[in-house]
């Protein structure tokens, strides 16, 4: 009975477990540690209140994080702007370089909160050529997930630009299709996506989100008779024709593969 009893024991045991590894996760997670740090914060309190010099001083040991590379690029601008030293100057440019080589997607969120510093129109100008050229260089399709919630920021300039590049990521797609090629697997996941084609049927008054919803093409039927609206009629009879025009091309094509070929 005792064998019994210690074999009855162990499925509680192993819930006990897994109950407490789940409130481990959670209180991981509620942590500090998964908040911002606490030297971002600090230097914003210092930078909203011009203290460049203390935020150069704090962030200078993180200057690595991109991050802290913007708080150093715009305490020297700032500091060159109030007091004219040339060698502020001269190192706000070499961090502008340094981001203009290392900026990606992950970023834009922190340089759009340069962005809205209204009290501050040197930093925001900086800021916005920064956030365009951030904007462009983005190329990876991995990366498309990451825009489309700009399509709904409240910066106009950054709805603009976020979809300007998912467009001209799409593109790409199109044309290498249109060539006779067979798009990735992880083209076709992005491509097909509700999380892609919700938001932009969402933007539907705005030219480029017409043309990138044609040129994701038939995954766009799927959710479009939800819409209702003539831009909705254009969009879907637009999407027919590419599609007949594809098919005329390439008889035993899909809408990833111009030889048919099944992701």
């Amino acid at each position: 009975m005792s064998q019994v009893d210690s074999r009855s024991a162990r499925p509680a045991l192993g819930g006990m477990a897994i109950i407490s590894m789940a409130l481990l996760v959670f209180a991981l997670m509620a942590s500090p540690a998964m908040a911002a740090p606490s030297w971002v914060k600090k230097a914003k309190k210092l930078f909203e209140n011009d203290e460049y010099t203390d935020v150069i001083e704090l962030v200078e040991a993180h200057r690595k994080d991109n991050l802290a590379a913007m708080f150093l690029a715009f305490s020297h601008l700032q500091e060159f702007i109030f007091n004219g030293t040339r060698y502020d100057k001269e190192k706000f440019k070499n961090y502008k370089l340094y981001l203009e080589a290392k900026l990606t997607a992950d970023d834009i969120d922190d340089l759009l909160y340069f962005v809205n510093l209204d009290d501050k129109p040197e930093v925001v100008r900086e800021a916005r050529r920064l956030s365009s050229s951030t904007f462009k260089n983005i190329k990876q399709i991995e990366d498309v997930p990451k825009l489309v919630k700009f399509l709904k920021a409240s910066d106009e300039e950054s709805r603009r630009l976020a979809l300007s590049s998912i467009k001209r990521i799409i593109e790409l797609k199109r044309k290498y299709v249109a060539k006779g090629g067979t798009l990735r697997e992880k083209d076709v996941k992005v491509m097909g996506s509700p999380r892609l084609i919700t938001p932009l049927l969402e933007q539907i008054e705005e030219k480029e989100a017409r043309r990138t919803l044609v040129m994701l093409e038939e995954p766009v039927l799927k959710y479009i008779g939800k819409y209702m609206g003539p831009r909705y009629i254009d969009v879907e009879e637009s999407i027919n024709k590419a599609m007949a025009k594809r098919v005329s091309k390439y008889p035993d094509s899909n809408w990833y593969s111009a030889v048919g070929k099944v992701r």
